[in-house]
């Protein structure tokens, strides 16, 4: 027999076969593990997956029903759910592209995801599953578009609201255009502040702006937040009129109750400054700048104070100061054609003006400031244009009717300059900003009713 102690390469190796198989018991061990754990982690995490995916504010748009006549395009009730949901999105994003004020910053916060089903086994079915387990009605956008004749109607429907639009007049080749009409209604359910943004932005007629939004405050059960949007919207669209008193009772009231928010002090500086309170403007302008040191239309109502005391100069250095923040903003661009109006520099004033309606083309500001630089071109007939564009755009603003009756006076429509005038003393007193305006244009009538003068 072999002794081991003089046979070193022998013991070697029975310690080689003892660590080899320590490492395959080892790892023999680590796979049955693994196998065992595998499945559980994996179970864990697709169950968070769809929780997460249950607690999401999602909303399904459904197969929209079509007639045959569509569906034999290619247009069938699938296609057309994708194309509603298309309109769905450019509706936000029409809005948030607004440059007047400040959407981008109203809207942040949780809004809904709109989606269509796919068919097949996907994170979302499985979620909606386990939402039908445990009772969770869904959200669903579903409906149909009817022929009826020549003519296409949607109707729409939101889970939890019923029926929410129903919409027609459309052509048979206008599928898209009807969705596009219909998609903004769905946001009005899920998410009012984008609606009321919507409404501002598109009617293009202040008064129209106005009176749908007072509808939503009367109807649609707004909650706080919401409705504090839709009040400084109706405000925003007063200011936009002239309607400076009317303004400040909307700011003010929304100044008191919400007191570090620094849109609402700017929209009541705006509304001081049409009242003829150029002091109390400044004030509010310095509180908003506090509170928000980055707002760059700060810059447009300090502007338009230094404008009105005559210092053009400072007033042409400090509108400069915000386009250098937003190069795009309509309602700078106009405030700098108004100083370079008074500065004698029409034609850039001219080329202000024009770039501050492709941005927006429904303002009235912009569209009378337009026709009194038609007037300084001797262009009466673009003038009457122009300042008649305004009058509609704002038909209860005074600025607008005293600056039409301007131009009907200057092509010798006496009458029409009259009843321009007549209309604007009808929305009540003469504000201090138009008396001299007021002024001329009563001494111009009465010189042309009396021949000896």
């Amino acid at each position: 027999m072999t002794d081991p102690q003089k046979n070193p390469a022998g013991e070697g190796a029975a310690g080689k076969q003892r660590q080899n198989h320590l490492f395959v018991s080892l790892w023999t061990s680590f796979q049955a593990a693994l196998f065992a754990v595998l499945p559980v982690i994996i179970l864990v995490v697709l169950t968070i997956m769809i929780i997460r995916e249950i607690h999401q504010d999602t909303i399904e748009v459904a197969p929209i029903q079509v007639p045959a006549r569509l569906a034999e395009t290619g247009l069938t009730a699938e296609v057309v759910a994708l194309r509603l949901l298309d309109q769905i999105a450019a509706a936000e994003r029409l809005v948030k592209s607004e440059r007047v004020v400040r959407p981008n910053v109203e809207l942040v916060g949780q809004k809904p995801d709109f989606n269509v089903p796919i068919a097949g086994i996907s994170l979302r079915s499985l979620a909606d599953i386990a939402r039908n387990l445990l009772g969770i009605a869904p959200r669903r956008v579903s409906g149909e578009i009817i022929q009826d004749e020549d003519k296409l109607k949607l109707r729409l429907r939101l889970a939890g609201h019923g029926q929410i639009a129903d919409i027609g007049g459309f052509a048979l080749n206008q599928v898209d255009e009807l969705l596009a009409a219909g998609a903004p209604e769905v946001w009005r359910f899920v998410f009012p502040k984008l609606y009321a943004w919507h409404l501002a932005q598109t009617l293009g007629v202040e008064t129209e702006v106005r009176e749908r939004l007072t509808r939503m405050l009367l109807l649609d059960g707004l909650d706080a937040d919401a409705e504090r949007t839709v009040r400084a919207l109706i405000g925003r669209s007063l200011l936009r009129s002239g309607r400076g008193e009317e303004a400040y009772a909307i700011f003010s009231a929304l100044v008191a109750n919400n007191p570090n928010d620094g849109g609402f002090i700017y929209g009541r500086g705006r509304a001081h400054f049409l009242m003829g309170r150029p002091d109390a403007a400044m004030q509010d302008y310095a509180r908003a700048r506090q509170l928000d040191p980055g707002a760059f239309w700060i810059h447009t109502g300090v502007a338009q104070v230094i404008r009105a005391r005559g210092d053009y100069a400072k007033a042409l250095e400090e509108i400069d100061k915000g386009l250098n923040l937003r190069s795009d903003d309509p309602t700078a661009l106009t405030e700098k054609g108004e100083i370079m109006l008074r500065l004698g520099r029409s034609l850039e004033a001219l080329k202000l003006v024009q770039d501050a309606l492709v941005y927006d083309p429904f303002s009235p500001a912009a569209h009378l400031l337009l026709g009194r630089l038609r007037l300084a071109q001797y262009d009466s007939r673009g003038a009457l244009d122009a300042m008649t564009e305004a009058a509609r755009r704002a038909p209860t603003s005074a600025d607008v009717h005293v600056g039409r009756a301007e131009a009907f006076l200057f092509t010798g429509q006496t009458a029409e300059a009259e009843a321009s005038l007549n209309k604007a003393l009808s929305f009540g007193p003469v504000p201090a900003r138009l008396e001299s305006q007021v002024a001329r244009l009563r001494r111009a009538f009465e010189e042309i009713g009396d021949p000896a003068n």
